[in-house]
Order: C-alpha cells, then structure tokens, then sequence
C-alpha cells in the first residue's frame, strides 16, 4: 500500500489514501459492496479469462523472444570463443617457429664464431 501511495498517477499527481485504499481493498476482495457502500467507485473491472490468455500470449511472445535473443548471443559466444582459439593456436605456431628460427640462428652465429676464432 505504501508503494502505491508513493507511486504518481497517470497524470502525475499522487494518488490520495483513499484510492490506494480502494485499489487494495478491490484486488483483494470477491465483491466490492463495501466499496460502494463507501461511495469509492472503482473503475477497474476484474480480470477476465480472454485478459489473462491475452497477457499469457504476452508473456509467451516476451518469453521467445528472449529465448531468441539469448540462442544468438550464445552463438555470438561460441563463435568468438572458435576466433580465441584459433588466435591462441596461431600465436603458438607463431612462437614455435620463432624458437626454431632463434636456434637456427643461434648456430649459425656459433658456427660464424668458431670459423673466426680458428683463423
């Protein structure tokens, strides 16, 4: 109830003590005799069942549509997790014929050195 009497109306004024009260009372009871009674007038009509298959269907398209979003974001996922794995394979490819090449040269500057020192 507090939320509801801190909650602006539609035209931004806030809802008085009594219309919260009325609200609640509605929601919460089978008939609103009392209300009446009262002289509170409730516009609200009670939920039929085409309002909630109507909500359902709702739900259902919000909820397939996430179900959509969330598929192609793991998609997105794997496929960026396959360019991960293909870099990282590359960069060790990479490193490995860098260590070759290093060697290589290593003996050959070895080479070149005992050549020089012997002459």
């Amino acid at each position: 109830m507090e939320n509801q009497l801190a909650a602006p109306t539609e035209d931004g004024q806030p809802k008085s003590a009594t219309q919260v009260v009325g609200d609640v009372l509605h929601q919460n009871t089978k008939t609103n005799h009392f209300l009446e009674n009262v002289g509170i007038q409730i516009t609200k009509h009670r939920t039929t069942l085409q309002n909630v298959q109507a909500e359902f269907e709702v739900e259902r398209r919000t909820n397939s549509e996430l179900r959509s979003i969330v598929n192609n974001q793991r998609e997105e996922m794997d496929g960026l997790s396959k360019q991960v794995q293909e870099t990282e394979q590359a960069q060790i490819k990479d490193q490995e014929e860098n260590r070759k090449k290093q060697a290589e040269l290593e003996k050959k500057v070895k080479l070149l050195l005992r050549q020089n020192g012997q002459s």
